[in-house]
């Protein structure tokens, strides 16, 4: 194309640029102008700082929809731990209210309330492991910690809930609260319900074994409070090495209950009926006897007799005990003063000899009851009837009338003695479900205080009983101790009055032996004439007199004794100071015996002393009390009696069971 006039136009190809041209110059275009043009161009079209806020906006957004969805998740967790939480509690309150003697009604209700607690702790489980937003915001090492123990708690509350509706299923077996109306179904119900709970015992175990996994790994501190509160009402609530010793106590006694009932052989054992108000080694005089029987878990009838009905067939030609033979003129021994020793087991096998001897009966093992214990089934059953007095007895009169009717009426005599325990059996047999649990614990406090004692055969019975404190043993020392034996061998109910109460004195020198100063404090006996009769006085026609027996350590030695004529000698491996006691009508008398026993060596000077007060049965709670009276700059460092901590050398207490003291002192 030609050009226009004055302008010339060139193309350089070899540059790829282009020129323009004009007469008096050459313009070449600057492309970076261009470029910034554009560039700016583009910034005014998108400034930069709406492109930021644009970006908060959005940061904003996410964030609040993240933090909706972080509260809402924490919010159903809460809610559904929070239901899970009241139905677990419910449900544990219903079984603790239900006991033994849980109904249907109350079973369904607390398995409902289990299942639902299950299912809300295992939605707020799921909630911690699946949610994203909590899995994202758990990188926080302090939000993990606080996750970690929220999951722990959780599944806590999963393993609980199972717990409890296996309890539920256990305490299902002994529903029906129905009376038993025939023999031997107690035995056989007891059986029952350890065969149907022994598959479930171990399901038992293994959930409770996870909970306590769980909450050990769950942090003492660091948490939010809410989640501290929430272990600290958990922890307050189920108390974990109670649930698993209750567990592994049951799973333990479980071989000698089923022996004591005769699952494997038929059982017979002889049960010896003590008086306490005519004291014994062993809790009291053996004015009747009786027979108690299994055969898997079926009780026969229970027979008793009259001890002087078996000891009238006597071949004879068993040399008594000194001071039994001195005061009853006796030409022999026979079964009524069997329980000479204060140990039950050396007891129960004299018992079992004259048993063979004069009745050529063999039997599986010894049982001891006193009335104290009678009395105290009493609370629970209720009154019982004796039919062939008419007497109806309950846990205040028992004592008495069982008094009044042996010694009182002849008619009666000591067969009343018979007669009760023979309805106090069918009483028994007759107790519901739902007043079990109370007996067991009656049994375990006749164990505690020595009302009930026990000597069996069969080893796994035996070890029951051992457990359970119901040996009726005089314990081996390991260190310092006492057992104060009185016998009754005025052939009178002078107990039933006297009173006793013993204080002792430890005095520790810097060096050597630990003086010990024994008080026995006798009194309030009185002249008791039976009603309608001078010349047959319950409590004799003077007074008291007893063989006072004090069983101290092996390396005990005595110095002096005063109120008594004791002697030392040797005895069940221990050494014991023993002589005749008197107590005259309306008088005190005091009992002082001062001995010697070397201390425990401890470090640094000091010295550490154990002291084992073991209680006589057939005693219900005779005061004691304890001076430790240490030398010129020395002091106490710590005292215990039982698991307790004491600030003072001087303690105070009672025989109700047998008790244990500890004291540590040393030079200022």
């Amino acid at each position: 194309m030609p050009a226009r006039p004055g302008v010339e136009a060139s193309l350089d190809c070899g540059s790829g640029a282009a020129m323009i041209s004009s007469p008096t110059r050459t313009v070449r275009p600057d492309y970076r102008e261009a470029g910034a043009g554009y560039r700016e161009l583009r910034r005014r079209r998108i400034p930069r700082r709406l492109v930021g806020a644009a970006l908060v906006v959005i940061v904003l957004g996410l964030a609040a929809v993240a933090g909706w969805r972080i509260q809402s998740t924490i919010s159903n967790l809460s809610n559904e731990t929070t239901l899970g939480k009241n139905e677990l509690l419910e449900g544990g309150r219903i079984l603790k209210a239900g006991g033994l003697g849980l109904t249907k009604a109350q079973a369904e209700t607390a398995s409902g309330d289990f299942q639902r607690a299950g299912q809300h702790f295992a939605n707020a489980h799921a909630i911690l492991k699946q949610s994203r937003l909590i899995g994202v915001i758990g990188v926080i090492p302090p939000v993990r910690r606080q996750i970690d123990a929220a999951g722990e708690l959780t599944d806590m509350g999963v393993h609980l809930a199972r717990g409890g509706q296996g309890l539920v299923a256990v305490f299902s077996v002994v529903l029906t609260q129905e009376p038993v109306t025939h023999a031997g179904s107690p035995g056989e119900r007891v059986l029952a319900l350890l065969d149907a709970i022994d598959p479930k015992v171990s399901a038992l175990s293994a959930e409770l074994g996870i909970v306590e996994q769980d909450r050990s790994r769950i942090p003492s501190s660091g948490l939010l409070p809410p989640l501290a509160n929430a272990v600290g009402q958990l922890d307050a609530k189920v108390n974990f090495a109670d649930a698993a010793r209750a567990l592994n106590d049951l799973r333990t006694d479980e071989p000698g209950l089923r022996q004591f009932l005769g699952q494997s052989a038929p059982r017979t054992y002889l049960v010896l009926q003590q008086d306490s108000a005519e004291l014994r080694a062993t809790g009291g005089f053996i004015g009747s006897i009786g027979y108690l029987s299994f055969d898997h878990g079926k009780m026969s009838p229970f027979q008793p007799e009259n001890v002087y009905l078996i000891d009238d067939k006597s071949p004879g030609g068993v040399a008594p005990p000194a001071p039994l033979e001195k005061t009853f003129h006796l030409k022999t021994w026979t079964l009524r003063d069997s329980n000479w020793s204060p140990d039950f087991a050396a007891a129960a096998k004299q018992a079992e000899f004259f048993l063979q001897l004069e009745a050529n009966k063999k039997v599986d093992g010894v049982i001891a009851i006193d009335p104290y214990f009678i009395s105290k089934i009493l609370t629970v059953t209720g009154p019982v009837q004796v039919p062939e007095t008419g007497d109806v007895v309950d846990a205040n009169t028992f004592f008495t009338t069982t008094l009044n009717r042996v010694e009182v009426d002849p008619a009666v005599g000591k067969r009343f003695l018979s007669y009760a325990a023979k309805a106090m059996f069918a009483h028994l047999l007759a107790t519901p479900s739902s007043k079990w649990l109370p007996l067991l614990q009656t049994v375990q406090w006749g164990c505690d205080t020595r009302s009930v004692q026990a000597y069996l055969h069969d080893p796994q019975a035996e070890s029951l009983i051992s457990r359970h404190s119901c040996s009726g043993q005089l314990h081996p020392l390991t260190g310092d101790g006492l057992m104060v034996i009185d016998s009754n061998v005025g052939g009178n109910k002078d107990d039933f009055w006297l009173q006793r109460s013993f204080h002792l004195t430890l005095a520790p020198p810097p060096n050597g032996a630990v003086r010990h100063t024994l008080r026995i404090h006798l009194s309030g006996l009185s002249p008791h004439d039976k009603p309608g009769s001078v010349t047959k006085p319950l409590t004799g026609s003077w007074g008291y007199t007893g063989w006072l027996r004090i069983y101290l350590p092996p390396s005990a030695t005595m110095v002096s004794s005063s109120g008594a004529e004791l002697k030392a000698a040797d005895d069940l491996g221990r050494r014991v100071l023993q002589g005749w006691l008197y107590v005259p009508f309306d008088q005190t008398v005091d009992v002082t015996v001062a001995y010697d026993l070397a201390p425990v060596a401890a470090k640094d000077a000091s010295r550490h002393l154990d002291l084992y007060w073991q209680k006589q049965a057939g005693r219900l709670a005779d005061p004691i009390s304890i001076d430790l009276q240490l030398p010129a700059g020395w002091k106490l460092q710590s005292a215990r009696a039982g698991s307790s901590r004491l600030h003072a050398a001087k303690i105070s207490s009672d025989l109700s069971v047998d008790r244990t003291f500890s004291f540590d002192y040393g030079p200022s």
